[in-house]
């Protein structure tokens, strides 16, 4: 939703992270699949099919000199991806801790971001039982 203006590199790091946060629990939820595919219509100029498990910590790095705005969004992205299926597993807590520090987010704006999500999810549902009706 928020990384088009992302850098190729940044792009490729993002997908990497992407990937990493969505297999850490070992297995692929629905929902994180359909997140995981949404970014194709964003991250336009990277190759899916090279996306692979990353050392979280050494690929965040990418983004240091990154805005404060730029960071939140890559943060906010993989969060959701975290919480996306309602399951919150130790491996997913550990990549969401790193992140949290390397990108000095706090435990505000965290929620914000978790409210948020839970507000576009339930929009989402709530126009889905629509046209299903």
């Amino acid at each position: 939703m928020f990384l088009a203006g992302l850098t190729k590199e940044k792009q490729e790091a993002f997908l990497n992270l992407a990937h990493t946060m969505v297999y850490a629990d070992g297995r692929l939820d629905e929902n994180e699949k359909k997140i995981f595919d949404s970014y194709k219509a964003e991250l336009v100029d990277v190759d899916f099919s090279k996306a692979h498990d990353v050392d979280f910590s050494k690929e965040l790095a990418i983004f240091d000199n990154s805005s404060q705005k730029e960071k939140f969004a890559v943060f906010f992205e993989l969060y959701a991806i975290a919480l996306i299926d309602e399951s919150f597993p130790e491996e997913e807590k550990k990549l969401v801790d790193i992140m949290q520090k390397r990108f000095n987010v706090s435990d505000a704006k965290m929620q914000e971001m978790k409210d948020g999500l839970r507000a576009i999810t339930a929009v989402y549902n709530n126009l889905t039982k629509i046209i299903e009706a």
